[in-house]
């Protein structure tokens, strides 16, 4: 029986083979006629390089900043140009989620909403124009990267270099608390409590006198009229401003500004500063344990609403955000004493700190920014309780409470014969340790990256991002959709200046290459049958 049942499977498998291989007579072939047919790519795929050599000034930034090390610079008679060794390249074109918040100019935005020709600011502390906006999917290691003092963390590819301040042990397992010299690093090569860097913006424009057209109306015709309002752009006026942002808000012709009845020497400042920059007798109502004091000015209306209406949309213009230091102290101020309070040490709680509350987002990174550019470093936190909305936290702790004291003109006696903060800063950045790193395999996530003028860097998740892909000045390299650069040997592999400045022949958008010999890839155009 056995034998019987072996020559029934035989035969079955037999006619198996057949019938498939009948079957596939009528259907279309799997592979394309290589070279004169190619794979379609997705748009943003990462393929070889181009390089203009009449752009090409030989500086070898783009083999300093290159992850893998692929690039070198080799001499042309007396030019130098990047060779690349395929065998080694990771064609990494870095990328961020689309949800990063990235440092705008003046604000913080999701890098997906972020258009070309909006400013961000870059490594150098200088807010920098976009000029390309590259989007792709990735599959592979996604890194989650939480730096302390930061609301959410950075979610990068595995090839993104961030702008850190490695830190080696010390005695007794302890890391050094200087940072070090700062280098370009990819997730996989950080740790625990390496310094983020985030950098202290440096434009600067001082305004003698602030002006704006509004809309006032003629008491005898009723017409509506444009005239201009100006400002003495003094320390007074952005304290005041600081007030409008913390407790200010506007009604149809009104200007209201909401304290605590017991706040009485803010209330009259802020009287006397109404009153003062718009010649307007101001009121007072009071308002169960609160103090409105409420100016009906049209005029007043339409300055104040430049920083925006409602609680969730207050902001800082440019003119205050690049303010002098001197004129933003009083910003602060203003600002601290409305939403802000000082925390001393209770039993509960044995902390010294200051701290600020909002629920805008925008305004609380912007804070951030400003005292970072006052010597101050602010964490920002997020916070949610139930039946409320969510909020942003400021705060100030360690040894950066003294100078925040003294910024408010509070007594403030450290008894510690220490200070201690975690941060470090310096004239140009902010170093925060990383609190955790984490990472995970992902398919097809969608990933956003910038290309930013001069210097190809921004700010995402509150940690300087590097996009070295196009960080060549002159602009000499760029990707193709390319992928045909397979060769026979690891020599092969590498590819000259002269190779690499030949380009592609482009057919029906598709690149057309074959394989010649040892001179590797050489253009062929798609033959006619």
């Amino acid at each position: 029986m056995a034998p019987i049942v072996g020559k029934v499977k035989a035969a079955a498998n037999s006619w198996i083979a057949y019938a498939t291989g009948l079957r596939h007579l009528f259907h279309k072939p799997y592979t394309l006629k290589f070279p004169q047919q190619r794979y379609a790519v997705e748009a943003g795929y990462r393929g070889r390089h181009l390089l203009h050599l009449d752009r090409c000034t030989g500086c070898g930034i783009c083999a300093w900043i290159c992850p893998e090390k692929c690039i070198t610079i080799v001499q042309r008679g007396d030019r130098w140009y990047p060779q690349y060794f395929y065998g080694r390249c990771c064609f990494c074109h870095f990328c961020v989620t689309p949800d990063t918040l990235v440092t705008t100019n003046p604000s913080v935005t999701p890098i997906s909403h972020v258009k070309v020709g909006d400013r961000v600011l870059t490594h150098t502390g200088q807010y920098r124009t976009v000029r390309q906006i590259l989007t792709r999917k990735y599959s592979g290691r996604l890194y989650s990267i939480k730096p302390l003092g930061a609301p959410y963390p950075l979610k990068v590819t595995a090839d993104h270099p961030l702008l850190v301040a490695p830190r080696r042990f010390v005695k007794k397992g302890r890391l050094e608390k200087k940072p070090g010299h700062l280098v370009w690093k990819t997730p996989t090569q950080l740790k625990r409590g390496d310094y983020l860097t985030i950098p202290i913006a440096k434009e600067t424009r001082d305004t003698d006198l602030y002006e704006q057209d509004v809309v006032v109306g003629q008491p005898s015709t009723g017409k509506r009229l444009i005239r201009k309002l100006r400002l003495k752009a003094e320390p007074d006026l952005f304290r005041l401003v600081g007030y409008y942002l913390a407790e200010g808000h506007t009604i149809r012709r009104t200007v209201g500004l909401t304290f605590g009845e017991h706040e009485t020497e803010y209330i009259t400042d802020a009287s006397q500063l109404l009153e003062k920059f718009f010649n307007t007798q101001s009121k007072r109502s009071n308002v169960h344990n609160s103090t409105q004091v409420l100016l009906h000015s049209v005029v007043a209306v339409q300055f104040f609403e430049n920083f925006g209406r409602g609680a969730e949309n207050k902001r800082l213009p440019d003119w205050l955000m690049f303010a002098p230091p001197e004129k933003q102290r009083q910003l602060v101020k203003g600002a601290w004493r409305g939403d802000g309070y000082f925390h001393h040490p209770t039993k509960g709680n044995r902390a010294t700190f200051f701290e600020y509350v909002t629920i805008s987002r925008t305004l609380a990174f912007q804070l951030q920014q400003v005292l970072f550019r006052l010597g101050i470093m602010g964490q920002v936190f997020f916070t949610q309780h139930k039946n409320r909305r969510p909020a942003y936290v400021v705060t100030v702790r360690g040894r950066f409470v003294g100078a925040m004291a003294a910024l408010m003109g509070q007594s403030f006696n450290d008894s510690r014969t220490k200070s201690f903060s975690r941060f470090e800063m310096d004239d140009n950045y902010v170093y925060a340790p990383i609190q955790k790193i984490a990472a995970s395999d992902v398919s097809d996530q969608p990933v956003v990256n910038l290309s930013v003028e001069g210097d190809e860097s921004y700010v995402a998740g509150n940690v300087t991002a590097h996009n070295c892909t196009d960080y060549c000045p002159e602009f000499a390299l760029e990707e193709t959709v390319e992928y045909d650069i397979a060769e026979y040997s690891r020599e092969l592999l590498v590819w000259s200046p002269e190779r690499l400045a030949k380009p592609p022949v482009k057919k029906e958008d598709k690149y057309v290459f074959s394989v010649e010999g040892r001179r590797g890839a050489s253009q062929v155009v798609e033959q006619e049958h």
